[in-house]
């Protein structure tokens, strides 16, 4: 079965806070505005400056460092935003924008107990923050708790029904609890949200290939290259479609693609030898592919069994078996794979070429 490709994980975040139960004082009400304007207009320095002149204008307001430590994630200063983000919390320990972003950088440092704990209390001081909810899934995601992922992710969704993103993580756990019914009908939203993304259209023409329907699966992952040519994972995916409908000088053209982009995968490798072999088992490309592959990855069982299948039609039998026993020492490997390479070897010939038959 493929592997479904886990969308970016990006945190959301919320740049404007509502407005503080006390008004802020009049300068400081003017500076956050006109911060926020220059934020939006590009001019982060011009921003830090308004948003630095309204907390010294008033020293309770929480926006102010708040915003500041937005300002600082987008010039990609983590460790001020933090700082931002913490001070912001010390003028109001309710303030849930500043716990979520917060959360969202121990999150992105794997520093998990602590990120959850913002994050909880994000949600905690206001339940319907669909960016902590969302940050809570990428939690759970973390912690391996797909189930429980999900249920974030929904919760966000309240929320936000139009986000993309949050549709695509959403379809790449539900892919992970065996629900390619849900999943399927989320990355469709998601790609309906989102139709420049070549990451969740390889998502939804991976889940179409598990559904078997191959034919709209290559329509997916053939946009997906269109939209990204460098995305590996759209190339490997469709390689392995057109694999699947016998269409092998496309398999080939499409891993070899995937190969380059991807040269120390091995899985991307032994799919590329595979392939190779169905268009022609005895050359030489084939064999070296999977030597590749093997070389990347010892206990890849479809380039030993390929190697069986090469080994053999050259008449080189020493070598298959020797492969054969690889193939079957590996505690991955699947008991009809391992049977039929046994059967393939039974045909070989010494010094003879004979073709094996078809897996």
């Amino acid at each position: 079965m493929m592997i479904l490709f886990a969308t970016t994980r990006l945190v959301i975040l919320a740049l404007l806070a509502a407005p503080p139960p006390a008004a802020p004082a009049k300068g400081a009400a003017a500076d956050l505005e006109r911060g926020q304007k220059l934020f939006r207009a590009g001019d982060l320095a011009g921003a830090l400056r308004a948003f630095d002149s309204a907390a010294k204008s008033d020293p309770k307001d929480a926006r102010a460092p708040y915003l500041r430590g937005v300002v600082l994630e987008r010039k990609n200063d983590l460790a001020g935003a933090e700082k931002a983000y913490r001070q912001a919390l010390v003028r109001d320990g309710d303030f849930a924008p500043a716990h979520n972003n917060l959360g969202a950088i121990l999150l992105g440092r794997n520093e998990l107990a602590a990120a959850e704990k913002e994050i909880q209390a994000a949600l905690s001081s206001d339940p319907k923050n669909g960016s902590a909810a969302f940050n809570l899934g990428l939690l759970r995601e973390a912690q391996g708790r797909p189930r429980e992922a999900a249920a974030a992710y929904r919760r966000a969704l309240r929320s936000g029904p139009d986000d993309g993103t949050c549709r695509a993580n959403l379809c790449s756990v539900l892919r992970k609890n065996g629900d390619l019914d849900g999943a399927l009908a989320e990355c469709r939203q998601a790609a309906r949200l989102l139709p420049e993304s070549a990451v969740i259209l390889t998502n939804l023409g991976l889940l179409l290939s598990d559904k078997g329907q191959l034919d709209q699966a290559r329509e997916k992952l053939r946009k997906a290259t269109g939209l990204d040519a460098k995305f590996a994972p759209a190339w490997s995916g469709l390689g392995r479609v057109e694999l699947r409908r016998k269409q092998v000088a496309a398999a080939v053209e499409a891993l070899a693609k995937a190969a380059k982009l991807l040269p120390k995968d091995s899985v991307v490798a032994a799919d590329y030898c595979r392939a190779l072999v169905e268009k022609d088992l005895r050359a030489k490309t084939a064999e070296a592919q999977c030597r590749r592959a093997v070389a990347l990855d010892g206990q890849n069982a479809l380039a030993h069994y390929e190697l069986v299948k090469i080994l053999v039609a050259r008449g080189d039998c020493a070598g298959a078996k020797t492969e054969q026993g690889k193939l079957a020492a590996l505690p991955s490997v699947k008991r009809q794979a391992k049977a039929k390479s046994e059967e393939i070897l039974e045909t070989c010939a010494p010094g003879k070429a004979v073709k094996p038959g078809r897996k």
